[in-house]
């Protein structure tokens, strides 16, 4: 899933901006395109354990890929937060509760003695979805379980997905904070994350067109890679 448009002003960022703001502007891209990378993998990943008779594997890569959405997020917030807005950054509030699980892998030492035993919770969380069968409508819940399962409690909730056109659904992450079980759904989420982006687009692009600003294409001098060859020697150097 693409949150970005391929022309967004983030892209396109105007010589007139001051560094400050052109830094802010750009870790925003970047992290949104760091966003879009760990669910396209996680989808693809889920997809391929979703098919008959697949073999489970890379399931530390999967959780790898739904924590770095949460964790890339939740850094979301608080450079959108580095922004001025008239609304106090209202449009965040649909993402907010990444936060709960952000703090939860940051203190994972602590969540061990405070709700992980109690509610029968696995270190890394639990992974749900839905796999439906484009040809049949057939719906089916599946939950991966991150570890040595030992005991768990796993909450799911029938979604409708009749006009999906998609095999993988509603994709959930389930861990604790201090007392409880908390589950967040990574698919509403890159929904809500595409909202903020097209949103931020059309009102950032309207107020660089306010002020003459035109779009200028940073390609040759973004995420530039540099190679660092060793010099040879001559024969005199040698000797």
């Amino acid at each position: 899933m693409k949150i970005l448009s391929e022309n967004s002003v983030f892209k396109y960022l105007p010589l007139e901006m001051n560094g400050y703001q052109r830094l802010i502007f750009d870790t925003i891209r970047i992290t949104f395109e760091m966003i879009e990378y760990d669910f396209e993998l996680l989808e693809k990943e889920l997809y391929n354990l979703s098919q008959e008779n697949a073999k489970k594997e890379h399931t530390s890569r999967i959780f790898s890929h739904a924590w770095g959405i949460i964790d890339h997020s939740s850094r979301l917030i608080k450079l959108f937060q580095k922004l001025p807005s008239d609304s106090e950054h209202s449009i965040l509030n649909p993402i907010l509760p990444v936060n709960a699980f952000r703090n939860t892998i940051q203190h994972l030492h602590e969540r061990i003695d405070e709700s992980m035993i109690e509610n029968k919770s696995p270190f890394y969380g639990i992974l749900s979805w839905y796999h439906k069968n484009l040809e049949t409508e057939e719906l089916i819940p599946k939950i991966l379980v991150s570890g040595i399962t030992w005991a768990f409690n796993a909450n799911l909730k029938i979604p409708d997905v009749s006009d999906s056109s998609k095999e993988i659904n509603d994709i959930c992450l389930q861990t604790v904070n201090k007392k409880d079980t908390i589950l967040i759904n990574l698919s509403e989420l890159m929904q809500n994350l595409k909202t903020i982006a097209d949103k931020n687009e059309d009102k950032i692009g309207d107020f660089f067109k306010q002020q003459g600003w035109k779009p200028c294409d940073w390609t040759k001098r973004k995420d530039i890679m540099i190679n660092i060859k060793s010099e040879e020697k001559t024969n005199s150097e040698n000797n």
